[in-house]
């Protein structure tokens, strides 16, 4: 199957990103990445803000098929444990410099942020839910951290490493106590 030229400009975009920066990514420099006119790009991305909404469709599509092909099957249909280990598993991938300062981007932006909302939020613990299981939302935080760890750290996990560092939050989660699963918790 051949690949859309939108997808191809969504595609160096993202090379941008991950080897400069976020403020790198003009018109130009995806012009000059992508071999099209800037007429071209304004066809696909009239403004800025479409060409990084654009990028977090992209991203969040793809959060969702690797925690679909983590759980085994959409979110609904699987209980608040099993939600919680293919995030687990998902984020515990280390993040790419393109994720994250996207990721940090989109806390600015609400049409981003609501893209994200609608991905993720049937995985993730509803904050009213923090105080009534901290320990739940503890993995969170711990698969978070794997995702950033090789960005705010002096090394890189090796994969044996972050093998390790998974098996032990999901052995944590399978000793907590089953507070009936309730799939509003997750």
């Amino acid at each position: 199957m051949r690949t859309s030229k939108k997808s191809q400009l969504i595609q160096a975009a993202l090379e941008i990103i991950d080897k400069k920066s976020l403020d790198a990514l003009t018109y130009d420099s995806l012009a000059k990445a992508s071999g099209m006119s800037k007429s071209g790009l304004l066809y696909h991305f009239p403004s800025r803000t479409a060409l990084l909404l654009a990028l977090n469709e992209h991203l969040a599509s793809s959060w969702r098929a690797s925690l679909l092909e983590a759980a085994g099957a959409p979110p609904e249909e699987l209980s608040a444990r099993e939600r919680l280990r293919a995030v687990v598993e998902v984020l515990s991938q280390s993040a790419t410099r393109a994720d994250l300062l996207l990721a940090l981007d989109t806390h600015t932006r609400e049409e981003g942020a609501e893209v994200w909302d609608e991905i993720l939020g049937p995985w993730l613990l509803p904050r009213e839910e923090i105080l009534a299981d901290p320990d739940i939302y503890l993995l969170y935080i711990i698969a978070d951290g794997l995702w950033v760890h090789d960005h705010i750290n002096s090394y890189d996990l090796t994969t044996q490493e972050r093998r390790a560092l998974i098996t032990a939050a999901l052995a944590y989660l399978d000793s907590l106590p089953d507070v009936s699963d309730r799939k509003s918790v997750v």
